[in-house]
């Protein structure tokens, strides 16, 4: 594009509009090329830095409400866009979502999403986007109360995943959503090696971050108002990370004692690998299949001046990766549908889909009886998921029970409050300004058969 409303030049850096780099990235989602915080990461820096932030509050708006966007534009529309079309589809999208949930003009949302069919080279679109959106603010209501009752439209949630909530958490079912469609609080994890809870508080307040407890975890601090990694005291020499406070669970509930031999086996992008080491000097190996994502646990490890194995390795396939040694203690966070952190990742409102749920189920439980081959007698398996969907959570270890006489459940000594006892494990719902949506179970391996 050379149109000389679309970009500046800054030292010799392209740099394009917020809403330019927001149809790319939302075009990028539409097309399933990879996830948003994939699609971010890739575009994010062809916006200048104090553009930074409408950028990602577009992108993520337009993902958290795209079941309501997406049948606002459907109702409204004779056809729907084609794949070759998305572009445009994005930018109808964006008009919408300025429209009614941020500050723009009504006729600055028009205009601009006009404008970007001409930016596009698709100037056939720009009468058909201005029909559509002008419609929408002369008809709204009665627009939106002709299609209020579908799913998409009342709770902001594709249509299977309601009927799964509906199910299996129907008391649960109105705080789930509200989570959902929430923004995630930031929440930090205290390194214990370097400071207390305590004094962490009180360095972070002398910069002006206030912070509040968290109940479940006692490395937890929530941010009243978040701030950049950057502006957090001692970041760099490994204080702080950015982690949920659900997702801290795991270090706390496996116990880890010095020199243990511990195997973290679906590692990326490090968060528990470095917190199961800030809680005792331990052998750890990292695995992780997905090599792309190796330098995320380097990075973190690094800054945390703390070490690991790392390997490069399907985690199910023993043979390429294992060296006959038993870990005492295994973590498996399994791959899942991610459906406990759908504010974080609103994208997965578009894309996730009831047969992905089916293949992960697969694959969580080929790792899981991969991996517990290589656990020593006595020796403990924490299995995890950031996933509310009971298939790949108890109702997985209910099968795994079944076909092995020598694991046993263990009790988890978390707090009452924490989470909702299910058939196997503890499964954490989210909660606004809380935690996300986890899943724990612990299994231990006994010496001989039942």
């Amino acid at each position: 594009m050379t149109d000389k409303h679309q970009y500046f030049s800054e030292s010799s850096v392209l740099y394009l509009t917020a809403r330019s780099v927001s149809i790319t990235v939302i075009t990028g989602v539409l097309q399933n090329k990879g996830s948003l915080s994939t699609q971010l990461t890739k575009h994010a820096s062809r916006v200048q830095s104090e553009h930074q932030a409408k950028l990602k509050e577009i992108c993520f708006g337009v993902c958290r409400w795209y079941p309501k966007l997406n049948s606002i534009a459907l109702s409204m529309l004779q056809q729907p866009f084609e794949e070759e079309d998305y572009d445009l589809y994005a930018a109808l999208l964006i008009g919408l979502y300025q429209i009614d949930y941020m500050d723009t003009p009504d006729h600055a949302a028009v205009n601009e999403a006009v404008e970007a069919s001409k930016e596009l080279n698709k100037n056939w679109a720009g009468k058909l986007i201005n029909a559509v959106l002008r419609r929408y603010l002369r008809e709204k209501d009665a627009i939106i109360a002709a299609i209020d009752s579908m799913p998409s439209v009342e709770y902001v949630h594709p249509k299977w995943f309601m009927k799964r909530l509906k199910k299996h958490w129907p008391d649960n079912l109105d705080a789930i959503v509200d989570a959902n469609n929430s923004h995630p609080p930031m929440c930090l994890r205290v390194n214990e090696r370097h400071v207390s809870r305590e004094t962490a508080i009180e360095l972070l307040l002398s910069e002006d971050i206030d912070t509040e407890k968290g109940l479940i975890s006692s490395s937890s601090l929530y941010l009243k108002k978040p701030v950049r990694v950057n502006q957090l005291p001692h970041f760099e020499l490994g204080y702080f990370s950015v982690q949920d406070e659900s997702a801290q669970l795991a270090a706390f509930i496996l116990d880890l004692k010095e020199g243990e031999k511990v195997l973290d086996a679906c590692a990326a992008p490090g968060g528990k690998t470095g917190h199961l080491l800030e809680r005792a000097n331990l052998d750890v190996t990292a695995l992780e299949l997905e090599p792309w994502r190796l330098d995320k646990i380097h990075e973190n490890l690094d800054r945390l001046q703390l070490s690991a194995k790392v390997i490069c390795a399907d985690a199910s396939d023993t043979d390429s990766w294992w060296d006959g040694q038993s870990f005492d203690k295994i973590l498996l966070d399994a791959p899942c549908s991610a459906t406990g952190v759908i504010r974080r990742n609103p994208d997965i409102k578009i894309n996730r889909k009831p047969k992905e749920v089916e293949e992960l189920t697969h694959t969580q439980k080929n790792i899981l009886h991969a991996v517990w081959k290589t656990l020593a007698p006595g020796g403990q398996l924490l299995y995890a998921t950031c996933s509310i969907l009971e298939e790949e959570n108890a109702l997985q270890i209910a099968r795994f029970l079944e076909t092995h006489d020598d694991a046993i459940e263990k009790a988890l000594d978390l707090p009452e409050e924490c989470g909702v006892k299910v058939q196997h494990g503890r499964q954490l719902l989210p909660q606004k300004q809380g935690h996300d949506g986890f899943y724990y179970c612990l299994l231990e391996k006994i010496a001989q058969s039942r």
